[in-house]
């Protein structure tokens, strides 16, 4: 019996062995890249592999020799793009990436689209044609961006025998040091085909012949932010018109006509935005208005000294208990999660504009500056709490504890640098200005304001990609690149909105940049980016398990098991049989000696 048993395990326990090198699987695609020479950058060829094995979602990766920047971050962020893109979870899955080249290549975030189509194919078993190839950017919601050395990359790609080379849309004229190419003449010069994409789901489709589901169309915007959203612009308008009647007959010893002026213009500006019902838009520029109309009331006053530091002693501690107040409240989803930013964010504004009002009155008592620096910082707080009604919306909840908060904003810190890097090696032009933003989001990474730090390293890295995106591009080409966000981000929003999630930030950014596209396009480019990274953070945190998950079990992997189980019961069966006719044939022999 202790044989039988002992057997019908070792066929068990050879089955479960052999089942992860049955279901491991690996696919490869060629990687376009760039090296360093003394001539400059010459264009060269990479073999991107990856295997999938069943695991716990980690993610590795080699590359031989080492590429010339960092490609972890962009590897990581791949990933997780490809598997939100398709709607897979894949927690359960370890990937290993591997990059080869003969020497040292440039990849780092030009590696992105490669790394996510190629795990988009893996994931679904589609067949990647092996004469195409593509580079660019991946970012939030599948947007395929912009790259440097394209020119290298193409001629790279015909020396190598591909046939057809996918390129960022809006780059088919390529800046090369102080010139620009054409690559449509190059691509008949060549004899190789140059195709423009916008997205993953188009790469997919030029790679493999297979349109990726795309099931949302439109924004299905909940009835609950809608209100919510209506009410904090009424509330922040009516704020308006009550200061307005408040400053009218109000006396002033200096020259106020320019601050009503541009009180009323805004004011004006967020009555037609509500109309339009563009609530964010709306808030903001009633928010504007107040603050007019608050300085107009402080000047009005002619505080004292004395009063003044009265004043900005009681807006200080109103700021410190609204915040102990809001740290103590539960995050559980995203529309939480956006909301704590936003006032967070207004609340550190507000507490560094008292500050300065402080400074101002003890270095200069210049009155107008002071009641200017108070007023922002009393209507920033009055936002705060506008904002406020936010939280504790209904929504997928996800864990957002201190450790994965802190994670999170430690991924887009290193997202954000990596890019960065990448950027400098094309345009040595210094970025000092998103070296402070990533700085600051550094500084909230160790004060523990993890929120903020998240928040603030998200917009450093969209800042990186819109010098990406209009560095050598025609200022009139700069509207069609902020249409083909805004569809992007409207997709990326219509997703996430059938999934239960709704990301009040990015919808609000979103809704702004569209509201600003025919009158301020730098701008309208700017807040595009920023819904696009705000859009997607939900990449970031893992449900939480509040409801008891459901195990998915592969129906392959079941019967594998299955007939291994039933191999060994068959063996040990057969032996046990075998035991007993050889048994019964000894009994039999000792009975005819008899």
């Amino acid at each position: 019996m202790k044989k039988l048993f002992l057997l019908t395990f070792l066929f068990i326990t050879l089955n479960l062995l052999l089942i992860p090198n049955v279901i491991a699987k690996q696919g490869h695609m060629k990687l376009l890249a760039v090296k360093e020479t003394e001539q400059g950058y010459e264009g060269g060829i990479a073999d991107l592999y990856l295997e999938t094995k069943p695991g716990t979602g980690r993610v590795f990766l080699e590359t031989f020799p080492l590429t010339r920047t960092d490609t972890q971050m962009s590897t990581r962020f791949a990933k997780a793009i490809a598997c939100d893109i398709i709607e897979k979870e894949c927690d359960d899955i370890d990937f290993f990436y591997t990059i080869t080249a003969d020497s040292a290549i440039i990849a780092g975030p030009s590696a992105g689209s490669s790394i996510a189509v190629l795990t988009v194919a893996m994931l679904e078993g589609l067949e990647l044609n092996e004469d195409y190839a593509i580079t660019g950017t991946i970012n939030s919601g599948g947007l395929i961006g912009p790259v440097g050395g394209l020119k290298a990359k193409v001629e790279a790609a015909k020396r190598n025998g591909i046939k057809r080379v996918l390129i960022p849309a809006g780059e088919i004229v390529a800046r090369v040091g102080n010139t620009t190419t054409d690559l449509k003449n190059l691509s008949r010069e060549l004899g190789i085909e140059i195709i423009e994409i916008s997205t993953l789901s188009e790469a997919v489709r030029e790679f493999t012949g297979r349109e990726l589901k795309q099931r949302f169309k439109s924004i299905d915007i909940s009835e609950e932010y809608t209100n919510t959203m209506k009410s904090l612009a009424k509330e922040l308008c009516d704020r308006g018109n009550k200061l307005k009647a408040e400053a009218k007959e109000l006396k002033y010893s200096i020259n106020v006509s320019a601050l009503k002026d541009n009180a009323q213009n805004l004011t004006s500006k967020g009555k037609e935005a509500f109309e339009k019902q563009t609530f964010y838009s709306s808030a903001s520029y009633c928010f504007g208005a107040n603050v007019e109309y608050s300085t107009l009331l402080l000047l009005s006053k002619n505080l004292s000294r004395d009063e003044a530091v009265k004043e900005i002693e009681k807006l200080s501690k109103e700021i410190s208990d609204f915040r102990d107040n809001v740290e103590s409240l539960d995050k559980k989803t995203i529309t939480d999660l956006e909301a704590y930013i936003v006032i967070k964010e207004r609340l550190a504004e507000a507490e560094e504009y008292a500050a300065q009002s402080l400074e101002t009155l003890n270095r200069t008592n210049n009155t107008e500056r002071i009641a200017r620096t108070l007023a922002y910082a009393s209507e920033r707080v009055n936002s705060a709490y506008s904002w406020a009604t936010f939280l504790g919306k209904k929504g997928k909840t996800f864990n957002l504890n201190k450790d994965v908060l802190k994670k999170s904003c430690q991924n887009k810190i290193s997202e954000a640098d990596e890019r960065k890097q990448y950027v400098e090696l094309y345009f040595p032009e210094t970025l000092d200005t998103i070296k402070k933003e990533i700085d600051k989001a550094t500084e909230e990474l160790e004060k523990g304001n993890y929120e903020l730090c998240l928040s603030q390293a998200s917009k450093a890295k969209a800042d990186v990609d819109i010098i990406l995106s209009v560095f050598g591009v025609d200022s009139e080409q700069y509207k069609n690149i902020v249409e083909r966000k805004l569809e992007i981000v409207k997709n990326n929003i219509a997703r996430e909105a059938a999934k239960g999630i709704f990301p009040i930030l990015g919808y609000s950014y979103y809704e702004y940049a569209n509201s600003l596209k025919n009158s301020d396009v730098f701008s309208a480019l700017l807040y595009s980016e920023y819904a696009l990274e705000l859009g997607n953070l939900d990449i970031y945190f893992k449900e939480s398990n509040d409801k008891k998950k459901i195990i998915d079990i592969d129906k392959n992997l079941l019967g594998m098991f299955l007939a291994g189980v039933l191999a060994g019961v068959i063996a040990a069966s057969l032996v046990k049989r075998k035991k007993i006719i050889r048994k019964s044939v000894t009994a039999a022999k000792i009975k005819k000696r008899k």
